[in-house]
C-alpha cells in the first residue's frame, strides 16, 4: 500500500485549524503526541507491509493525508498496537500517542479519538502546543522501517496476538469508523 504525503518545509503551529480540515477526495489521520513527560519518547507507525506510515515524538501532531478506506495498522513504542482504520473522504481522524504510569514506570498507550468518548472531548485540549508536521521526503513515509525485518515481525505477530485474544470491547477500543472523523466544519472549531 503506497501512502500518499504532502511536504511542508516547515512545521506549523497546532493553532493553524486549516491544517486539520481533509481535502475533497482524502481522509486525514492525526497522530497527536502532545504529553511533557513523553517528549523523549517516539512512537513509529507502520503498516502490515512494514512501511513506515509516521515517526512521531515530541508534542507532535503528524498529519498524513489517506485516501479513503479500510486500514491496519500498527504503533510501536516500547511495546505495540494494532489499530483499525475505516476513513471515509472529508474526514478528518485523531490517534493520541502517549503513555501511562503503571508500576512506576511509563507504559506507551493509543487512544483513537471515537464520538461520544471522553477522548473526542479532548482532541482541542491534546493539540494545545503541538507542532504540526505533514509527510515529506525525509520523514518516513512509505518506506521501509529501519530496523530487522525478523523484529517487525514479532511487533506485528505480538499484536495480531493481543488482537485476537481481546474480546469485542477490546477491538472496538482500537477501531476508528467512518463517523468517527471530524467534518471540515468540526475540524475548524478545534
Amino acid at each position: 500500500m503506497a501512502l500518499q504525503a504532502l511536504a511542508s518545509p516547515h512545521p506549523a503551529a497546532a493553532d493553524d485549524k486549516s491544517a486539520f480540515i481533509a481535502p475533497a477526495g482524502e481522509a486525514l489521520v492525526v497522530f497527536i503526541q502532545n504529553d511533557r513527560a513523553d517528549r523523549e519518547m517516539s512512537y513509529l507507525v507502520f503498516d502490515p507491509d512494514r512501511e513506515c506510515v509516521a515517526d512521531v515524538g515530541g508534542r507532535q501532531a503528524e498529519v498524513v493525508p489517506m485516501k479513503p478506506g479500510k486500514y491496519t495498522f500498527y504503533v510501536s513504542g516500547h511495546n505495540t498496537r494494532r489499530i483499525e482504520l475505516d476513513l471515509a473522504a472529508g474526514r478528518t481522524y485523531f490517534v493520541r500517542l502517549h503513555s501511562v504510569d503503571r508500576y512506576g514506570m511509563r507504559i506507551p498507550a493509543v487512544t483513537l479519538v471515537r464520538r461520544g468518548t471522553d477522548s473526542y472531548k479532548q482532541v482541542k485540549t491534546w493539540l494545545k502546543g503541538a507542532t504540526v508536521t505533514h509527510g515529506s521526503d525525509d520523514r518516513c513515509h512509505g518506506k521501509p522501517l529501519k530496523e530487522r525485518q525478523n523484529r517487525t515481525q514479532r511487533r506485528i505477530n505480538e499484536a495480531n496476538a493481543d488482537w485476537n485474544t481481546g474480546d469485542e470491547i477490546y477491538r472496538a477500543w482500537y477501531t476508528l469508523n467512518k463517523n468517527d472523523g471530524l467534518s471540515a466544519t468540526e475540524a475548524a472549531r478545534l
